[in-house]
């Protein structure tokens, strides 16, 4: 069972979160996964079954909604980038895989769906705004700010646009600091130079990720005024700096208590962002559902043409956590080609005949048809048990030298294989011959190709599906077979699991 352990800025102080991860030691037997941000350190570990508990405090953390400032923006990426280490040096178990992918596109539903994170005060927005409360003058103060990240570069940007001038970039890392400094044309420092750049600076930002304190009083001009704010977890300069009679100095919990006295979240999108995690706990537990029901690979039967191939291909798109294996087979329609569907001499089974066998013998535990191949009458045993809307449901044409269907010469001849698109094609053009026309679609168009007819009337769907959209001249006004387009599954009758597993997106 997938657990995790939080200390975070609701029941530990910002020292003891600091302690805390300092004292941490990961047992590397133990596949996990940390998280650990301004605000929380954090521990997913285990296997097997994701509660909904574990599941919608990770979904909340994802989503803004238990951070300091409700839906800030860095936590997602700081999940992801957490998730990311993780996969990156351990071999994490499929729960664990699940949670955190679910957890990322909760992330994302959330900020795209909802207003929560629309005028969310930043970190770095809350620290312009203590230095604007502190009635300093940006325009000549000396500003120093240590690090090169997102939060830093945020910073710079406002300083920047209030016109401040004398800011000064300090880094262990010369490089990243003058790549960041150079649209702005800031100076920059190296750390180690502290004493030197830190001697004149009024104003000092710090955010690196340095494990401990990396400014401390010994570093700063005695008697000269600092208004200082630490903005890193763990803390970049020793509180003891803010003891000294001329510092000011603000930490990372300062700063976010300001920003909470001055910022408001609508409750309606809280209550918005919380409804689409619970939906999203319900589609992991789905998930999860359908892996162990189907440790084991789903025997799946469809046609062997390459259009059929490619439905299951697309089929499965939509739940790729499902292992399946592919049983094909021709159908009575494959074998007998000369049978002519436009004069009605086709059984009504004709395509889907051999795929409903191995329903009935326990050979496949569903079969996957292009919806407007199935019989009028199912066989009594089977029953559709998903339906999937079409995404094109018109007829194109498909003729030599890409010629219109309005300007065909009389007499050509144009093939189609249903009684309804003959009907319609003569109501339009009775001086056309309408043959009839057998085969998968590849070879329809190529008959084309070869000039034995001028033109082909072809499902749209059928074309895009395999990549032939170059081949159609126009598509045309007609009727069409209300299952055109449209993919379905079928399976004996009576199996629940089947039919839950296969229920998303399905129109029955």
């Amino acid at each position: 069972m997938i657990q995790y352990k939080s200390i975070n800025h609701q029941n530990t102080s910002l020292s003891d979160r600091e302690e805390y991860a300092k004292q941490l030691n990961l047992d590397n037997t133990v596949p996990s996964i940390l998280l650990q941000t301004c605000n929380r350190v954090e521990l997913y570990y285990g296997d097997g079954e994701v509660p909904d508990d574990v599941a919608r405090h990770l979904f909340r953390v994802v989503s803004g909604l238990e951070s300091a400032i409700v839906g800030e923006r860095a936590v997602q990426g700081q999940v992801k980038e957490a998730y990311i280490n993780a996969r990156n040096t351990q071999k994490l178990p499929t729960g664990l895989h699940k949670l955190f992918e679910c957890a990322l596109q909760v992330g994302k539903r959330v900020r795209t769906e909802t207003q929560i994170s629309h005028g969310a005060v930043s970190h770095s927005m809350a620290t312009i705004e203590i230095i604007e409360q502190e009635h300093l003058d940006l325009q000549n103060a000396h500003i120093t700010i240590v690090g090169v990240n997102k939060l830093t570069e945020d910073i710079i940007k406002f300083l920047h646009n209030k016109k401040a001038q004398l800011v000064f970039l300090a880094n262990r890392t010369e490089e990243k600091a003058r790549r960041m400094a150079e649209p702005y044309g800031i100076d920059i420092y190296r750390l180690e130079d502290k004493v030197n750049f830190l001697h004149d600076t009024d104003i000092l930002i710090s955010a690196t990720s340095a494990p401990n304190a990396i400014i401390t009083s010994e570093d700063l001009s005695a008697g000269h005024p600092l208004l200082a704010i630490d903005l890193a977890f763990p803390r970049d300069i020793d509180p003891a700096v803010g003891q000294l009679p001329n510092v000011k100095l603000y930490n990372l919990h300062d700063v976010e208590e300001k920003v909470k006295s001055n910022i408001s979240v609508r409750e309606d999108e809280v209550k918005k962002a919380e409804q689409i995690i619970e939906e999203e706990i319900a589609e992991l537990q789905e998930i999860m559902t359908r892996r162990k029901l189907f440790r084991k690979a789903l025997r799946v039967t469809a046609r062997s043409s390459k259009l059929s191939l490619i439905q299951v291909e697309e089929i499965f798109k939509r739940f790729p956590d499902i292992n399946y294996r592919l049983i094909t087979k021709k159908s009575y329609g494959d074998k007998h080609k000369k049978i002519s569907l436009l004069n009605g001499e086709a059984p009504d089974d004709m395509f889907t005949r051999e795929l409903d066998e191995a329903l009935l013998n326990d050979k496949a535990d569903i079969a996957i048809h292009s919806a407007k191949d199935l019989p009028e009458k199912l066989h009594p045993d089977l029953e559709v048990i998903a339906l999937y809307e079409a995404f094109d449901k018109t007829d194109s044409l498909v003729s030599r030298d890409h010629i219109a269907l309005a300007d065909l010469p009389t007499g050509s001849t144009v093939g189609t294989s249903s009684p309804l698109r003959k009907k319609e094609l003569l109501q339009l053009r009775p001086d056309l011959q309408i043959v009839d026309i057998r085969g998968c679609i590849e070879e329809r168009v190529q008959q084309v190709r070869n000039g034995n007819i001028d033109a082909v009337i072809v499902a749209t769907c059928a074309l895009k599906r395999l990549g032939m959209e170059d081949e159609i001249t126009e598509t045309l006004p007609f009727s069409t077979h209300p299952m055109q387009g449209r993919l379905a599954i079928t399976a004996k009758k009576g199996n629940e699991q089947l039919k839950n597993m296969f229920s998303k997106d399905s129109i029955i």
